[in-house]
């Protein structure tokens, strides 16, 4: 199951990258559907720390559809909204369905972006409501060159478990991201560092945590043909408050991902996934490592 921060974290880095290049006219409307299959060695609720220890195949349909409004050479808003449903062919119990809308808006002026964002999710798990999610966040995007930026922001976040109470919390993070692109657009690298300190309910899940992450993109022609090339990684410790058997509890989550995406004209696009994850804990459920592949049809309007 996909988590609702990373897909949060995901549409963040996809607005970010947006807010580089030209601007947008004074209204523009884009939406995606995608359609497809995702294997899963180790079927898991990451949220729960709770892994099946089974494979599986699950069927995911996605839609998402984004509004940008140039309001004037410097005022832009940006919304969105997005569903993405997953249902596995025999892990019925981890059948998910996230949904995402957001609003951004953003002032900018000679070398320098502020924005305030708000994010509104929520997770269904089975058919039950799972997880809500309430999220804050204000930036700076400072341009240091024509193909530098770097972008600091603070994030609050309200996590509510609808079954699971012991693990609501409230989350505040300081990130720091810095993109560099090369060839007008069509190549970058990203790297951030996080800071987050998660307060839960039940002091078991507080914990502190540190993270890096480092992702390349490349873009090209092939044959005619427009591909893209991403590749991920994240690495991340999380420090518990509590100790376990008198054993601190400071577990590691690796994460490495490798994306191509194959243009078959200007409306449809084939994309494939590999991605990978290692968890390293103390704690026996939340000891586990996983690895999903995925393979989509998209379509873009």
């Amino acid at each position: 199951m996909m988590t609702l921060h990373s897909r949060v974290t995901c549409t963040l880095f996809l607005l970010a990258c947006a807010h580089m290049g030209v601007a947008a006219e004074t209204l523009s409307v884009n939406g995606k559907l995608k359609a497809g299959m995702e294997y899963q060695s180790n079927v898991n609720i990451s949220e729960l720390e709770q892994a099946s220890g089974e494979s599986d195949t699950a069927t995911v349909l996605e839609g998402e559809i984004n509004a940008a409004w140039q309001v004037s050479d410097n005022f832009r808003l940006d919304s969105g909204y997005s569903i993405n449903d997953k249902r596995y062919r025999n892990a019925s119990a981890y059948d998910s369905r996230l949904q995402l809308a957001f609003i951004d808006v953003s002032y900018a002026f000679d070398n320098l972006k502020l924005g305030s964002s708000v994010y509104l999710a929520q997770a269904d798990l089975d058919g039950s409501d799972f997880l809500a999610l309430n999220q804050f966040s204000v930036y700076a995007m400072h341009n240091l060159s024509d193909s530098w930026f770097i972008r600091p922001s603070v994030v609050y976040a309200d996590k509510d478990f609808a079954q699971f109470e012991s693990r609501d919390a409230s989350n505040k993070s300081a990130n720091i991201d810095s993109f560099w692109f090369f060839q007008q657009g069509q190549r970058f690298i990203s790297l951030g560092a996080t800071y987050e300190d998660e307060d839960t309910l039940d002091k078991a899940f507080s914990y502190r945590a540190k993270s890096m992450n480092i992702r390349l993109s490349n873009q090209f022609d092939l044959w005619h043909v427009v591909q893209k090339i991403q590749l991920g990684m994240k690495l991340t410790q999380r420090d518990y408050a509590l100790a376990i058997d008198d054993n601190k509890r400071n577990d590691i989550h690796q994460h490495i991902d490798a994306k191509w995406e194959l243009n078959i004209n200007s409306t449809f696009a084939l994309l494939t996934s590999v991605e990978y994850g290692d968890y390293q804990s103390i704690l026996t459920s939340a000891d586990y490592d996983e690895t999903r592949a995925g393979l989509m049809l998209q379509a873009s309007f």
